[in-house]
């Protein structure tokens, strides 16, 4: 923090300004396509953490990074269980839906209930795409639920300083901001008809 306020050209201060641009960024760079996060997870980690970062960082304190990962640990591990779930369901090809591929710019979904029709209509789109491949390896549902899996133990593997790396570069776009981060893609809406 004081090697940023002293050595940065802009010479700003680790204020509350820079505290505010610190956890958007954070959370853009954990939960890069709004996923998994709620408006209302947003809303507090607002309330929490908007002005307060700037002092944790300068008194060497990395506690709300943990708070915040394991929230958003605890949100993919719930969701993945919901997709165990979802994949053993019928869908309903014989309808016409629009799924938004590339969530960056999207709003969070605005509760539980958003979120869950969100995740539906993804994890249909992917079980569409199993069906439809030229040579499956494994059912459409078992695929995705591996995909997951592997998603939820990568998540499980990452220790505390995994955990702190993001903020520490959400820190560093907060004084210098870059274009978009190296994970997020750049696909479009996709219409698909399930017919």
């Amino acid at each position: 923090g004081r090697l940023l306020e002293e050595g940065h050209y802009t010479h700003h201060p680790l204020n509350d300004e820079i505290s505010k641009k610190l956890l958007t960024g954070y959370l853009e760079l954990l939960d890069f396509s709004h996923l998994f996060f709620t408006q209302k997870d947003i809303d507090g980690f607002n309330a929490k953490y908007a002005t307060a970062l700037d002092d944790d960082i300068l008194l060497g304190n990395l506690k709300p990074a943990h708070e915040i990962f394991a929230i958003f640990q605890k949100r993919v591990e719930d969701r993945v269980e919901k997709i165990k779930e979802l994949v053993k369901q019928p869908m309903d090809y014989k309808t016409d839906e629009t799924v938004l591929m590339s969530r960056q710019k999207a709003p969070w979904p605005k509760d539980d209930a958003e979120a869950d029709e969100l995740w539906r209509k993804r994890i249909e789109n992917e079980l569409l795409q199993e069906k439809l491949a030229e040579h499956p390896i494994a059912p459409g549902p078992q695929l995705v639920e591996r995909r997951y899996d592997r998603m939820l133990r990568t998540r499980h593997d990452e220790d505390a300083e995994k955990q702190v790396k993001p903020l520490l570069a959400a820190l560093g776009q907060a004084y210098h901001p870059h274009p978009a981060h190296p994970r997020q893609s750049d696909h479009k809406t996709s219409r698909r008809t399930l017919a």
